[in-house]
């Protein structure tokens, strides 16, 4: 058998490269921090004070609002429309267009999104599989499980409207989408986890 081994030297043995189980375990805070925010370079710090500076004004007012089921936050890159973010990104288009022919105005009343964003029966399911690939998790992190279910209520609409963008790879939402989330499963202390 060991003549085998040394035979096949330059080749990939099966299992060779298989990650280890339980050797990297992260907290629910942790892991939802790090996957709304990444290590930033200072041009793009630079770039997201100079887009706060430039859009602060959507912090005191709705008129940019075109659905009417926005709300203003506290960040800038979060007061924006449905309707606005498809002139940004096209994926948004179809959506919107879909939405339309319901005679709906605004993309959280697809029925794709209540069904789908805001269920929690159906989001139940990404919460298990979310607990068994990070378990054990600690008691306060339990007590956290509204946060648990917008973090897979987030990643669900990401999926519904980009597909897949690819890890450390970010867009943030419309108003109304966070809106929607945050009120559906809202935190106790009112504290929320903000795009980074």
């Amino acid at each position: 058998m060991e003549n085998t081994y040394d035979k096949q030297a330059g080749e990939v043995l099966p299992y060779q490269f298989e990650p280890e189980v339980g050797g990297e375990t992260s907290n629910l805070s942790e892991e939802s921090d790090s996957d709304q925010g990444s290590d930033l370079s200072s041009s793009d710090e630079e770039i997201d004070h100079e887009f706060e500076r430039v859009n602060v004004w959507r912090l005191q007012t709705l008129s940019w609002c075109k659905c009417g089921h926005c709300t203003i936050s506290t960040k800038a890159i979060e007061c924006f429309c449905c309707h606005e973010k498809a002139l940004e990104y096209d994926e948004y288009d179809v959506l919107l267009e879909q939405t339309d022919s319901l005679g709906e105005r605004c993309l959280t009343t697809h029925t794709d999104f209540q069904e789908n964003m805001l269920s929690e029966g159906v989001l139940k399911i990404d919460v298990c599989r979310y607990l068994e690939e990070n378990w054990p998790l600690h008691d306060g992190d339990l007590e956290k499980i509204h946060k648990l279910y917008r973090l897979v209520a987030y990643q669900r609409c990401s999926r519904w409207v980009f597909q897949i963008l690819g890890k450390k790879k970010r867009r943030p939402f419309p108003s109304c989408v966070y809106s929607k989330i945050c009120e559906r499963f809202a935190s106790p202390d009112g504290l929320y986890t903000h795009f980074k």
